[in-house]
């Protein structure tokens, strides 16, 4: 069967030698049952063997290292040997429109390369 943008799956956004980058593909009930993102790892040599995992505010993952490193809204967890730093906060962007109701949550991450 052929891939297609609107279809779910996982697929790798980037994966080189030294950046792994999956994503989560789902439809919503926000596209009409179209494919958005619903998932991101991140990992690879160039985190030091960490791996950062951020799904949707509905699903409740937002991990490094498979632990919960974020207790309150907004939040800031650095690495302990300082290499990266992930923010959980609603500063920046977001490409689509906020749902009335809802709050705008943005997860910024700082990394090696």
């Amino acid at each position: 069967q052929a891939l297609s943008f609107y279809g779910d799956g996982d697929f790798w956004v980037v994966k080189s030698s030294t950046v792994h980058i999956q994503g989560r593909f789902e439809g919503t009930k926000y596209t009409e049952g179209l494919a958005a993102t619903n998932q991101v790892v991140v990992g690879g040599a160039f985190l030091g063997g960490h791996k950062i995992e951020v799904g949707t505010r509905d699903s409740g993952i937002l991990t490094v290292d498979g632990q919960a490193v974020f207790a309150s809204f907004p939040s800031t967890f650095r690495a302990a040997d300082g290499s990266f730093t992930v923010t959980y906060d609603d500063q920046g962007e977001v490409p689509d429109v906020v749902p009335e109701g809802n709050e705008k949550r943005i997860v910024h991450m700082h990394l090696p390369l």
